[in-house]
């Protein structure tokens, strides 16, 4: 099926949004990108949007639904499709499409997921396992909550990690809270819910569930083992598809991944669910209505044979086509280049880094003059190595032996 209109509301800029548009390209569709911020895609530091994947650029405010219908309304060719594939857009999207009768998710699963303490709160009462949690919205609340520690205390609303830390008692939990309520808006000048989640940490391995969703159909393509940084912040450092968990917890961990999203409502397109380890099993730790960022769809495509922003795409246009199924072909890993803070003076070692074995894929953010910001999150990166192997480990293993011969110089 080519020649279809296919208009994208912003994205995200961790790859899976940039993958959906060279998807539509290659089908033969018309590409129409719908930003607020064109410039923000282009600037150095993350990975960059390739204006020859977009037939035209329209910019309007799409934190706003209906300036998004009118805007979609406004194009010289109907749309056939309204695709949102970043976090912060996926409310808007499906509004959007629901007003134009355009395939799309119900926009009240949507908010349920994007709300982290209505999540809990929905699964919690299906019985999907969640941490002990609490929705504050005063630093005081924090007292006498009656969970254990430590905590970990984040937004409602947010994304990327932003503002997502451990706290190790009452007053630590307290100041976080106090400065989150402080920021009021997130990186896309969206008004952020004015409350904190305050919930029971879990001291166990992090995975996530790539899956794709019509009604009550849920396809699971795969379970990522996730590598995260030192405490008391959670940026990731790396992923490896499949994760191989063993003990029959890949399939627990896929079970509770679509239970969750059954209980909030979710009934169309990607999901990318985040999970705990604990010793008795998984816990939910937060839903996201839209494949995952940080190139994991990448690792599945190479796992699996599954592209999954392409088959995202496909959904869209034809709601009634059959769910791809996953086959192992072979593992896949991602390693990211951790960012220094400081302006960069010097870039190396990429060329030698591709020859190694198993390297599929090196990618800097940064080059020579691009000034890195110090940010405990999961945007503050140099850049990144894909890389396969037999097994999981070994691919992980290879992508970061890559990512240390590629060397970042920064100074102050």
């Amino acid at each position: 099926m080519t020649g279809r209109h296919v208009v994208f509301l912003e994205s995200n800029l961790t790859g899976s949004g940039y993958e959906a548009l060279a998807a539509a390209r290659r089908a033969g569709h018309r590409v129409t990108f719908l930003t607020r911020d064109l410039p923000m895609y282009l600037a150095p530091g993350h990975e960059r949007l390739d204006l020859s994947l977009v037939d035209e650029v329209v910019t309007c405010e799409t934190n706003d639904p209906a300036a998004v219908v009118a805007a979609v309304r406004a194009l010289d060719r109907p749309a056939d499709a309204i695709v949102a594939v970043g976090e912060w857009h996926m409310i808007s999207g499906a509004e959007a499409s629901r007003a134009l009768a355009l395939p799309g998710p119900d926009p009240a699963g949507v908010r349920a997921a994007r709300d982290k303490s209505a999540t809990r709160r929905l699964c919690a009462a299906a019985g999907v396992p969640v941490p002990g949690f609490a929705r504050v919205r005063d630093p005081e609340e924090v007292y006498g909550l009656g969970l254990a520690h430590p905590w970990v205390v984040k937004p409602l609303d947010d994304g990327g990690s932003n503002g997502v830390r451990l706290c190790r008692d009452p007053d630590e939990a307290a100041d976080h809270v106090r400065l989150l309520l402080k920021d009021t808006h997130n990186e896309r000048g969206q008004r952020k819910i004015p409350a904190a989640l305050v919930e029971e940490y879990v001291d166990g391995p992090e995975v996530s569930v790539e899956l794709l969703v019509r009604g009550g159909e849920v396809r699971v393509l795969a379970v990522t083992a996730k590598q995260l940084g030192e405490l008391p912040y959670f940026c990731e450092t790396g992923h490896q598809v499949p994760a191989a968990l063993g003990s029959g917890l890949d399939e627990r961990c896929a079970e509770v991944a679509a239970r969750s999203l059954a209980a909030v409502g979710f009934d169309f397109g990607a999901a990318h669910v985040e999970l705990r380890l604990a010793a008795d099993g998984p816990r939910l730790i937060e839903i996201n209505c839209r494949p995952a960022g940080d190139r994991i769809t990448r690792l599945v495509a190479l796992s699996t044979g599954v592209d999954l922003p392409a088959e995202l795409v496909a959904l869209y246009l034809d709601p009634a086509r059959p769910l791809p199924v996953p086959e192992h072909r072979q593992s896949a890993a991602i390693a990211f280049l951790p960012a220094a803070a400081g302006v960069v003076s010097a870039v190396a070692g990429a060329d030698t880094a591709a020859r190694l074995p198993g390297v599929v894929d090196v990618s800097l953010y940064v080059e020579p003059g691009t000034r890195v910001p110090a940010l405990p999150d999961s945007t503050a990166r140099h850049g990144h190595v894909v890389t396969v192997a037999p097994t999981g480990p070994q691919a992980l293993a290879r992508a970061r032996t890559a990512a240390d011969a590629v060397t970042v110089t920064t100074s102050a």
